[in-house]
């Protein structure tokens, strides 16, 4: 009798180690099949979007999604691809001015920006600028971003075109000079955004006043002065 009920008492506890055993894999099963997380977000998430900044001009602005092409530029795309374009650096990009229609005391015209490489690149926000005058010596400039235009990232094809609009005043005011007689740049030097770096281009716009302010929307694509 003894003997029958060790072997039932060993039996038991085979089948509660059995059923044990069976628990555990079943646990682990289940975990296999859960979603992964990559850098704080489930599988199948858009990663988090990161804006470059700018040397003496960060951008800081949120990047634009499905926004319309046009010239050879596209806006928008899903980020942190790892076939996407670089960041438009300054030996890639050649600049230049092309003035708008003035009003009365005012005047416009569009910075444009053109890939002048062999590969597409990406850019966004505010450039820095720095007027200048004879042998190159500063004028006093002072840039304001104008954000009544969202800022886009724009991806230039090799020849595309990113342009923003400046405005500035020819009336002058308080901080110019006491004869009335603003100065009259000769060059602008353009930092792109992101970048440390100038590219010059020649200023054939006459003078500015208000102390060198200069209106300044974010880059849009296209070589147009933006409405």
């Amino acid at each position: 009798m003894a003997v029958h009920h060790a072997r039932s008492a060993l039996a038991a506890l085979a089948l509660g180690a059995t059923v044990t055993v069976s628990g555990c894999t079943g646990s682990a099963a289940s975990a296999s099949n859960s979603p992964a997380s990559v850098d704080g977000t489930d599988s199948g998430s858009p990663a988090s979007s990161r804006t470059p900044g700018s040397s003496g001009d960060p951008t800081g602005a949120p990047g634009a999604r499905n926004a319309p092409e046009g010239d050879g530029e596209r806006t928008g795309g899903s980020d942190g691809g790892a076939d996407r374009p670089r960041w438009c650096g300054t030996d890639a990009l050649s600049v230049s001015l092309r003035p708008g229609q003035p009003a009365a005391g005012n005047r416009y015209a569009a910075l444009v920006l053109t890939n002048s490489s062999s590969a597409a690149c990406r850019t966004q926000g505010w450039p820095g600028l720095q007027l200048t005058g004879e042998n190159g010596g500063k004028i006093p400039t002072e840039v304001v971003r104008d954000r009544s235009v969202p800022s886009r990232q724009i991806t230039l094809s090799p020849g595309g075109h990113a342009s923003a609009r400046l405005h500035w005043t020819v009336v002058p005011g308080e901080g110019d000079p006491d004869d009335g007689r603003c100065p009259e740049p000769k060059a602008v030097r353009v930092i792109p955004p992101d970048q440390r770096t100038a590219r010059t281009a020649a200023w054939k716009l006459g003078e500015v006043c208000g102390a060198g302010e200069l209106d300044v929307r974010p880059l849009l694509p296209g070589a147009e002065l933006p409405e």
